[in-house]
């Protein structure tokens, strides 16, 4: 894909610092960083405002309220618009938004309601951050909500991704590897003699309609199949129950791994596109089933914090009894005092 034609946007604080772990990486992108709190924009390198921030006017911060979240996008969906019809040359859109969260949670699918009718001819693709199974009730909640905000214009979507926040012990290891990952899915051209992916098929495997999946392989394994199992398990994306696909993309290392086994890992619909590079290895597969795994275990996480909570007799009051009957008599006289006001 040509990444000047690309536009990253974050909804929300933590979906800011991996758009700003992107444009770091490859300044080649274009960046917009949508919040409702400054102090969430100072410790970004590439959020400028005045240029590519924008601060929903008085507010200050939505306290992870997703309602709030809604009525701020709505008041402001003139001004979004308008900002995002400064950049028609766009040809990919992604959208990146923490579902657990506040602003971003409660905005994204009014702000792909208004992408798609700012930019029309753009194809929006969705990275959504989903919560890890240690947080608390109301990001499970806000994450459930929000993933059926995402499947009510799921037709105005073309590729979507989930971050799995369990994959990795902090939220610096996961930011670091989602943008690792995704800068190669976007780098996926190349040229050689035994194959070529060029602009055009990293945008078609890339923008197919479904669930996008990104795998590294890793060198010294001792083939193709162990390194693709390795991944799957590695990766920090959520990963589809099967990998049918409509397109996969092969970039390896030369005299690496055999591309033809690799392929017939997979089932693929459409096409295959193989090429080879001197530095990584990555396989992307465009057009998978929705993974839907991960945010069943976050329902299930729910109702067990639910029934926790259900469960709870919150003592607030405890009476002591003395054994000693001298303490009895004197603990238990009545010390209650009436009043009466006229």
């Amino acid at each position: 894909m040509e990444k000047s034609k690309m536009l990253l946007v974050g909804l929300g604080q933590g979906a800011g610092n991996v758009v700003d772990g992107l444009l770091s990486k490859n300044s080649s992108y274009n960046g917009l960083f949508f919040n409702s709190s400054s102090l969430d924009i100072r410790p970004l390198k590439n959020a400028n405002i005045g240029k590519n921030v924008y601060l929903y006017p008085g507010t200050d911060g939505s306290g992870r309220d997703r309602t709030k979240s809604k009525e701020m996008i709505k008041d402001n969906a003139n001004a979004i618009g308008t900002l995002l019809k400064k950049y028609p040359q766009t040809e990919v859109m992604v959208i990146f938004a923490s579902f657990g969260g506040g602003t971003g949670s409660g905005a994204i699918k009014t702000f792909i309601q208004i992408a798609a009718s700012a930019i029309p001819t753009t194809k929006i693709n969705v990275v959504g951050i989903l919560p890890s199974l240690s947080e608390d009730q109301l990001a499970f909640k806000n994450a459930l909500e929000c993933w059926n905000d995402i499947n009510s214009v799921m037709h105005l979507i073309n590729d979507i991704k989930f971050v799995d926040n369990n994959k990795r012990n902090t939220y610096t290891e996961i930011n670091n590897e989602v943008v690792e990952s995704l800068d190669l899915a976007y780098n996926l051209m190349g040229v050689h003699a035994d194959g070529n992916i060029d602009k055009k098929d990293s945008f078609r495997i890339n923008t197919a309609d479904g669930a996008g999946v990104v795998l590294k392989l890793y060198d010294g394994l001792k083939d193709a199949k162990t390194a693709i199992d390795f991944a799957i398990k590695n990766s920090v994306f959520s990963q589809p129950d099967t990998y049918d696909c409509d397109y996969l993309g092969i970039n390896l290392k030369i005299d690496g791994y055999d591309a033809n086994e690799i392929g017939k890992s997979f089932e693929v619909y459409r096409s295959t596109y193989v090429t080879y590079n001197n530095s990584f290895n990555v396989i992307v597969l465009g057009g998978c089933e929705t993974p839907t795994e991960s945010i069943k275990l976050i329902k299930l996480a729910l109702d067990d914090k639910s029934k926790r909570k259900q469960s709870r007799d919150k003592a607030r009051s405890v009476i002591i009894d003395f054994d000693d009957e001298g303490s009895n008599n004197e603990n238990n006289s009545d010390d209650t005092l009436e009043f009466s006001f006229e």
